[in-house]
């Protein structure tokens, strides 16, 4: 009785076997044939967050299947599948080569949709060396607010700060690459190397001006070489003066209302050279076709201030009026409703002028606080950086792939805007999963399973006496 009830249960397995054979091979049929119908590849998050090779594999292997699938429906009929669609859902930002994969398959004609999950819109990292002879690194990085950034090099961490719309560093070196870290998403940039010329030429007249300006920034690094009128037809030297040329000198500052070749300096500037106008070097006609601020009346000193927080307002200073073109890096607190600009910068050609309208500055750093001459060097040091352009010297070695500074950006000009949750899913879905067989090998299984168990029948049945 009990072999009886095995062989029919043996029977029972095979036309169940049969049956979901049939079914499978009617649903692969109809799938093939419906070209309004498409199939999804939905890879997980956890296959994502990996380097990438992961999920290149996953897509190289549902390309591969889908592409057999194809070559044998229009062998059979003529016909082809319809398009595939790869959704993503992205909690981080692909890495770079990961999003060039992404670019490949849309390309070549696959629709790929992310859902953004990311908290990472808007992410970008910029690194320039400032224009000064240590050349530091001015790093700034825009990141959404929440979470925490952090700033790494190859040394190792340099910062963790909470993440905000802009952040900024001042380093005075770094080993690349640089990198910073919101969330899981990464962002680096390449270093650039430092090509500033590291001289610079003063004209002015000689006096206490001249000479403290000359100071402070041999302090911070610069080589200075000077020419000061004496007489109209005599001049000393500070230094090694020499022609003025980009290929010797960074820039040149006038100081003074003093005959100067007014061609040869435009000329300098045109080329990418940079030029700062201090004092009553803004009243000097032959510049003033191309001075970024038109000097219009002097503003008196106020006592005691050089002792104060506000230093600037103890000096002596014209009052300036920008240009058209020109922009105002710099404002001092006025007396009156508005405030005074204090650093004006123009573009021409391919250098800079800077206009600052103080004409005794070394008053603040010989009258001033204890911190006078500190404050009195980083502000011509500053002045200087602002007229002198950003190095543009070739990167010795490239260690980022294109768009690694801006991902974000990188993965919506490749990939395309993401979209809504709802609408990343058609209609038709088809998912794999882990340990799932591909659709056109489940029937060969029941198949095979339905013959082992009509096997096992007969030959219970032959043991019996039965046929």
């Amino acid at each position: 009785m009990n072999r009886q009830l095995f062989e029919r249960a043996c029977r029972a397995v095979a036309v169940l076997c049969l049956l979901a054979a049939l079914a499978i091979a009617v649903r692969a049929g109809g799938r093939a044939g419906a070209s309004a119908q498409s199939s999804v590849l939905q890879i997980s998050d956890s296959v994502l967050s990996d380097t990438g090779a992961r999920a290149l594999h996953e897509v190289r292997e549902w390309l591969l299947r889908r592409s057999a699938m194809a070559s044998h429906n229009r062998e059979a009929d003529g016909r082809g599948v319809a398009t595939d669609t790869l959704v993503l859902p992205l909690s981080s930002v692909p890495g770079p080569p990961l999003r060039a994969g992404l670019m490949s398959l849309r390309h070549a004609g696959v629709p790929v949709r992310w859902t953004d999950s990311t908290r990472a819109r808007g992410l970008a990292l910029s690194v320039t060396r400032v224009a000064s002879p240590s050349a530091p690194l001015d790093v700034r990085l825009s990141a959404p607010t929440g979470g925490t950034v952090v700033l790494r090099d190859a040394g190792g961490v340099l910062d963790s700060v909470a993440a905000a719309p802009t952040l900024s560093w001042r380093l005075q070196s770094a080993s690349p690459p640089l990198v910073a870290t919101v969330g899981r998403s990464v962002v680096r940039a390449t270093l650039p190397e430092s090509g500033v010329t590291r001289r610079l030429l003063l004209l002015a007249d000689p006096g206490w001006e001249s000479k403290f300006v000359a100071a402070a920034l041999e302090e911070a690094g610069w080589q200075v070489d000077g020419t000061f009128r004496v007489s109209p037809s005599g001049a000393t030297t500070l230094g090694a003066p020499q022609r003025l040329d980009t290929a010797r000198y960074a820039a040149v500052l006038i100081l003074d209302s003093l005959r100067v070749d007014g061609a040869a300096i435009r000329d300098f500037v045109v080329r990418g050279g940079g030029v700062v106008l201090g004092g009553d070097a803004l009243r000097i006609p032959a510049l003033a076709a191309w001075r970024p601020a038109r000097a219009t009346a002097v503003r008196g000193a106020i006592a005691g201030a050089l002792l104060t927080d506000t230093p600037r307002r103890g000096l002596e200073a014209w009052e300036l009026e920008p240009v058209a073109d020109a922009v105002v890096l710099q404002v001092d607190r006025g007396d009156h409703a508005h405030d005074e600009p204090a650093l004006v910068a123009r573009r021409v050609g391919a250098g800079r002028v800077v206009a600052m309208p103080y004409r005794e500055s070394w008053r603040w750093r010989m009258q001033g606080t204890d911190d006078g001459m500190g404050d009195h060097r980083a502000w011509w040091t500053a002045a200087v950086a602002a007229a002198v352009p950003s190095p543009s010297t070739p990167i010795a070695a490239f260690d980022g792939y294109p768009g690694a500074a801006a991902p974000y950006a990188d993965l919506v000009a490749r990939v395309g805007a993401a979209t809504a949750g709802d609408a990343a899913r058609p209609a038709t879905v088809v998912e794999r999963r882990p340990g799932d067989l591909p659709l056109p090998l489940r029937a060969p299984v029941l198949l095979l399973v339905t013959l082992v168990a009509l096997l096992v029948e007969w030959a219970s049945r032959r043991l019996r006496g039965l046929r």
